[in-house]
């Protein structure tokens, strides 16, 4: 069960991995691929080039829908469901690779190519589809994976400074134009105002992604706000940083009523438009062009047989039949560069400078316009944490989903860490803090939660002492308000309250309710995961400070929802 601003839908074949928005926006079903392709043909108004006229949708013999075909072009839209297994041995090592949205379908293509062959590396490849910003501020424990494809440089720094290690990549081997998406009727009433300054709060609003978490938004601005006077780029921060992410929704820009665009990579639009040709977009190429997206492979683990593997789907990533995988997919290789899409305003070029003061200038005009969290995060740690699921110990899925949502959100957040279970606090408490109050835009900050939260499995065990802890972290977050900011507690529990000695449900509302300050706010969000948590008794705690309760169904739901209740 799912409560109220809870996750959204589930991929039904894979109830063990979370699919994110822009995954979910490109999943449909093949006959649906088909009846719309030949309805779109019938009835597209305006096109610059000759597109091609049926769209197929091809189930691999492996077991996944991964593929769709454009004419005579391989897209690859979509995730497999299971590692792709290699016919080389029966006994794989499990290799995991997290790898920037927009390119992961064509890289888990490639690891089911390279799977395929009589030779192929002894290795599953499992293929994370994670947003770069969140890898690099969560590579210092539990979020660390084997390898990581990122789409901007930018994050290498990041991740050096967050896992205070020396993280190196490879050479790119795919690039991914920027540009605008829009429907054709709203592009073609745009004349030849096509400058970035024209375009960005121009007569098309335009949805833009958080500069600090995204590197679309960072190249968009970094070359945009140089021909921005102060009060257009003061205006475009105030009415997109309050709802900004690390990424927008094609979905939402084919269905407004309105008109709508958003700042995507080429390779977005080329895989949005495959999947949903019904509901295709046009892309707009600003003037003055702009830098492109670079991704990289960048091994991680330290482990010298994966470290092999990892060098074998490196190598196969610049091979033949990759190249023209990723060409066809909207990516520009060594060697090749994508078909131009269509219908395409303007002239794609790769051009300009993504960094300097335009874009330090503009970075800090969105965070004074975001909204801004101070979150006291406590996390059980009970017994029931050690329990064995398919893909590890909750604890374990625990451990990850928390690095990642804490690593994914603004750095404008500020949090704490706690944990709780019977008696384990210094003076025998049900609580105990691990890191006080910080901003998540300090790298030592966040390094040091990073740290906390790989450190939890030394704490595990016994019972879960939840009202007590409730009552503990209220007062805390209640004496440390913050003006300006969204206070939230955010409880994660695995399962209801078992401390017999402690406060009861009834004392705790009571606790709640004399101490709530209409004058100081702060609400109570719970996280039930697993669908172990007394939701009867959760929700009554969450109505008194007007705060939320979220009850998963798994535990690896748990990373969307807490990304959400720290602030997005």
């Amino acid at each position: 069960m799912t409560g109220a601003g809870g996750p959204g839908p589930e991929d039904s074949r894979a109830p063990g991995r979370r699919i994110g928005p822009y995954e979910q926006s490109l999943r449909e079903s093949r006959e649906r691929v088909e009846a719309a392709a030949r309805e779109h043909a019938r009835r597209r108004r305006r096109t610059r080039v000759v597109a091609a006229v049926a769209t197929l949708a091809v189930v691999a013999g492996v077991g996944y829908g991964a593929f769709r075909y454009l004419g005579l072009r391989e897209v690859p839209t979509a995730l497999p469901t299971t590692a792709a297994q290699p016919t080389s041995c029966a006994d794989p090592v499990k290799v995991r690779v997290s790898v920037a949205p927009a390119i992961a379908p064509a890289v888990a293509a490639a690891a089911e190519s390279l799977a395929s062959r009589s030779d192929a590396p002894c290795a599953a490849y499992t293929i994370d589809a994670e947003e770069p910003f969140s890898v690099a501020g969560s590579l210092g424990g539990a979020g660390r994976p084997d390898a990581w494809i990122t789409d901007s440089s930018v994050w290498i720094g990041r991740a050096n400074a967050v896992s205070r290690a020396r993280v190196t990549p490879g050479e790119p081997f795919a690039t991914s134009a920027v540009l605008v998406a829009m429907t054709d009727e709203n592009a073609s009433r745009l004349g030849s105002r096509l400058r970035w300054a024209d375009l960005l709060g121009g007569a098309v609003p335009l949805r833009i992604p958080d500069p600090n978490r995204s590197a679309i938004a960072r190249i968009a601005l970094g070359v945009a706000a140089s021909s921005l006077t102060d009060a257009r780029l003061r205006a475009l921060a105030v009415a997109s940083a309050p709802t900004a992410s690390g990424g927008v929704s094609l979905d939402g820009i084919a269905k407004a009523d309105q008109g709508l665009g958003a700042v995507v990579s080429q390779a977005q639009l080329v895989a949005w438009n495959a999947a949903q040709p019904e509901e295709s977009l046009a892309a707009v190429a600003p003037a003055e062009g702009a830098p492109a997206l670079e991704y990289s492979l960048v091994s991680l683990t330290t482990d010298t047989a994966k470290a092999g593997l990892v060098t074998a789907l490196e190598h196969h990533l610049t091979s033949a039949d990759t190249r023209k995988v990723l060409q066809d997919s909207g990516f520009r290789t060594p060697d090749g560069n994508p078909t131009d899409l269509s219908p395409l305003y303007g002239e794609i070029r790769v051009a300009g400078d993504a960094e300097g003061a335009s874009l330090t200038k503009a970075a800090g005009l969105w965070n004074a316009a975001a909204r801004k969290t101070q979150a006291l995060l406590a996390v059980d740690v009970s017994g029931s944490m050690l329990e064995r699921t398919d893909n590890g110990t909750r604890l374990a899925i625990v451990q990850k989903s928390t690095a990642r949502a804490v690593a994914a959100v603004s750095p404008t957040t500020v949090a704490s860490l706690w944990i709780y279970s019977l008696h384990v606090g210094s003076r025998a408490d049900d609580y105990r803090q691990l890191t006080g109050y910080a901003g998540l835009g300090v790298s030592k900050s966040l390094g040091a939660l990073d740290d906390a939260v790989s450190g939890l499995d030394t704490y595990v065990g016994g019972g879960s002492g939840l009202y007590d802890t409730i009552a503990a972290a209220y007062d805390r977050a209640r004496s440390a308000w913050r003006p300006g900011y969204a206070n939230t507690l955010i409880v994660v529990a695995d399962g209801p309250n078992e401390d017999d000695y402690g406060l009861t449900l009834e004392l705790l509302k009571k606790r709640l309710a004399s101490a709530k300050d209409p004058k100081r706010p702060v609400r109570v969000v719970i996280l039930g995961i697993g669908g172990r948590a007394d939701d009867a008794a959760m929700r009554q705690v969450v109505s008194i400070t007007g705060g939320q309760y979220v009850s998963t169904e798994t535990v690896e739901e748990l990373q969307p929802v807490l990304a959400k209740a720290l602030g997005g």
